[in-house]
């Protein structure tokens, strides 16, 4: 029974939980119980991870102790004044956790300061006490378990880390599989979505294990920043996947077996790198240098394209080559951690910055760009902070204006760590959670006051935590279940509240229950602002959004213009909105689709949704590639600009449909023959450009025929989705219900 690992840690979580109470018992501290919460909170099933994430909670509790101080001084005498100032940081951390990669530190930051802040306004010791007791408990916590977790069946994340790497790159050699192939014959749409999940998890995956591993392998930690490098990398190398398998479902890649000859030796060689990435050999080093292809186009055959058929395969090309560039640096990066001796050209090629994507043209002038689109601000993100802001002054205000309230001032502490929690997890419905709560509740209520009492001694209450603690462990193993064991070890040890002189209150109890059905439900109304919850909702609201986004984009120029006077600032700061907008929200319209029930769907399947998301997500990057590239003084041929508002016109169209009010469709057949034809008339006018110029200079041909690429998958995505939009039946996402 001891061989599984899931017993090991079980034992070691109830060894340390019953250490850290013995110990604050022993010392006679007060609140021993935040001592405990540390050691449940912190166990996971590696070294690594559980060192990491003590840290962060010890660093969270010391920085939220001194924010709480800060107020508590500067606002002592104005309760009003002083509830804004923590509700504006409790705001901050909140935006934070929701976009930080130290996620867990900004939330402990959050509700360690709400706990400080109303523990010292409520109890009778001062706000300093109250402070260094929180800050002692954690820290008590955090070092037992680290100790027994060192000591006892240490497990280290290297090995996991290294295991978790090696099939990342087998789900990208995968994928890459997946769109090569789609030269011979069509692509599988819900397999690609499928697989681009798959990475997705992956790498959250990968991002936590090497921080364990760098907190608990020597060997990693010593080449510490080339593994952040390398996973950068691989992220990077992803996104070009990414890229590519949105070319999948179109006809540029049909044509590349014909066009590249050379295409053969580079599948071959992208194959093998996948091979020497996934088990790393004592050869790997010379094979990291290796020459890059140079994937050279037959002259004979390109000639006879047109325009936009020059275009499509312009574009794969760069993709292809910017796929050669990163499996090139990932081999050579991955053998220099390997011990290899890499040569000081290489290792200065590595500290190059990577270019990750919207590689279409020159990437010097157009990095600001995309650096400075990504800044853009989350409304999504803007949102949940807020509703968080609000939900706590909530619960503020009912605790100060409604006599005789359940729990009192814990219903403002459980208010602040569940909403933040809550922020993190929308898809959650808090009053599914009612009913849940109210069984661990009652279960933890029979032990504390049926079982607690009979016990006298300390080795008594010791066997007892231990026995729960390794049952609960034991229960919720599962890495999915996590927020479950979580849950349960908090409301255990709140409700038994073990301190050196112990008390039994079955109205204790009940006010702690109460004060969680109350939270709970108080979460759930604020989680209709500004509008409902509820999975389909959501879904739909993101693809409305991202059609407006999309055609305000289009309709404004379809460009980022360039710095000037004040008219033409307030328009960069727009199209660099749009352009950040239109970046996060396929990825949100993918994790919304996933949780909208099948039997809204056409033929209560998934594939229509799946092909509806793959479709926007291509719609998506033609439109801020092309976006971000447009050339500095350029004038606009006519055709384009009536192109422009005709593409605008169908986003909008299909915007005003997404309410199901109407029954306004898209011609989507004759959408396709218009652009065809404003196409055609645009070729004419660049062909005429071009022969008009002495000197046809090679860069600026090659990004004509990337733009006219462009143009063409604009197009045909834009049919794609009118297409798939086309099938759904809005009408019936609408019927009523809670959340």
């Amino acid at each position: 029974m001891l061989r599984s690992r899931a017993t090991r840690e079980a034992i070691k979580t109830a060894l340390a939980l019953v250490l850290t109470y013995w110990i604050a018992l022993q010392a006679n501290w007060d609140k021993p119980m935040w001592a405990g919460l540390a050691v449940a909170l912190v166990s996971l099933d590696s070294l690594g991870l559980s060192l990491n994430k003590g840290m962060m909670r010890m660093l969270g509790t010391l920085v939220a102790a001194m924010v709480a101080l800060l107020l508590v001084g500067l606002f002592a005498q104005d309760r009003w004044l002083f509830m804004t100032a923590l509700s504006l940081w409790v705001g901050c951390c909140t935006f934070m956790v929701l976009g930080s990669q130290r996620a867990y530190f900004w939330q402990v930051c959050g509700f360690v300061s709400v706990i400080i802040c109303v523990g010292a306004a409520t109890s009778q010791g001062g706000a300093f006490e109250t402070a260094v007791l929180r800050a002692q408990q954690t820290g008590l916590g955090v070092l037992v378990y680290s100790l027994v977790a060192m000591l006892l069946w240490p497990s280290h994340s290297g090995d996991r880390f290294l295991n978790t790497l090696a099939d990342l790159h087998q789900k990208q050699r995968a994928l890459y599989q997946a769109v090569i192939t789609a030269r011979h014959s069509s692509a599988d749409i819900q397999q690609a979505t499928k697989a681009l999940g798959a990475l997705a998890v992956a790498h959250r995956t990968l991002a936590n294990l090497l921080d364990a591993a760098i907190a608990d392998s020597y060997d990693i930690w010593e080449a510490r920043s080339d593994w952040q490098r390398y996973v950068d990398r691989c992220k990077a190398l992803t996104e070009c996947l990414e890229q590519l398998a949105l070319f999948a479902p179109s006809d540029a890649l049909q044509q590349l077996g014909t066009l590249i000859p050379s295409l053969d030796t580079f599948d071959a060689a992208i194959q093998q790198r996948f091979l020497w990435l996934t088990a790393p050999a004592d050869g790997l080093v010379d094979k990291s240098q290796e020459a890059a292809h140079t994937l050279d186009v037959e002259k004979s055959r390109l000639t006879s394209l047109s325009l936009y058929d020059a275009g499509n395969l312009t574009v794969v090309r760069r993709q292809l080559r910017d796929l050669d560039t990163m499996t090139r640096e990932l081999v050579s990066l991955r053998a220099r951690i390997e011990g290899g001796a890499v040569e000081a050209q290489s290792a200065g090629q590595l500290s190059e910055p990577l270019v990750t994507g919207y590689t279409l043209t020159e990437p010097r002038r157009n990095a600001g760009r995309v650096t400075n689109a990504s800044r853009a601000l989350d409304r999504d993100r803007l949102i949940a902070t807020l509703r968080v802001m609000l939900t706590l002054w909530a619960a503020y205000l009912i605790y100060i204006y409604v006599e005789g309230l359940p729990g009192g001032p814990a219903l403002v502490t459980l208010t602040g760590s569940l909403a933040i929690a809550m922020a993190v997890a929308p898809q959650v419905s808090p009053l599914r959670l009612v009913l849940p709560v109210l069984l661990v509740t009652s279960l933890a209520a029979a032990i504390y006051l049926l079982i607690m009492p009979r016990l006298y001694e300390f080795w008594q209450l010791g066997l007892l935590l231990f026995c729960l603690t390794l049952l609960i462990c034991r229960l919720f193993a599962a890495p999915a279940l996590q927020a479950v064991k979580a849950t349960a070890f908090s409301l255990f040890i709140s409700i038994s509240n073990i301190q050196s002189t112990q008390s039994y209150s079955f109205i204790a109890v009940a006010d702690i229950a109460m004060a969680f059905v109350i939270v709970l439900v108080l979460l759930s109304l604020a989680s209709y602002i500004p509008a409902s919850p509820r999975p389909e909702q959501v879904f739909r609201r993101l693809l409305k959004r991202f059609f407006l986004c999309a055609g305000r984009l289009f309709l404004t120029g379809g460009g980022v213009p360039e710095m000037g006077d004040a008219r033409g600032l307030r328009k960069n700061w727009r199209s660099r909105s749009l352009i950040a907008t239109l970046a996060t929200l396929p990825g949100k319209i993918s994790n919304s689709a996933a949780r909208v029930p099948v039997r809204l769907l056409p033929n209560a399947s998934r594939d229509a949704l799946d092909s509806l998301v793959a479709r926007v997500g291509a719609l998506a990057f033609y439109s801020q590639t092309l976006a971000l590239h447009r050339p500095d003084n350029w004038k606009e041929p006519a055709a384009l600009q009536q192109w422009r508002e005709s593409v605008a016109g169908a986003l909008f169209a299909m915007a005003d449909g997404m309410d199901g009010k109407g029954n306004e469709t898209i011609d989507y057949r004759a959408l396709a023959a218009r652009l065809q034809q404003l196409l055609t008339e645009i070729e004419s006018e660049v062909r005429s450009h071009v022969t008009q110029l002495e000197t046809a200079d090679a860069n600026e041909v090659e990004q004509w025929l990337c733009r006219a690429g462009l143009f063409r998958g604009i197009g045909q995505s834009l049919v794609d989705v009118c297409r798939c939009v086309d099938e759904f039946n809005w009408r019936q996402w609408d019927d009523q219900r809670f959340f």
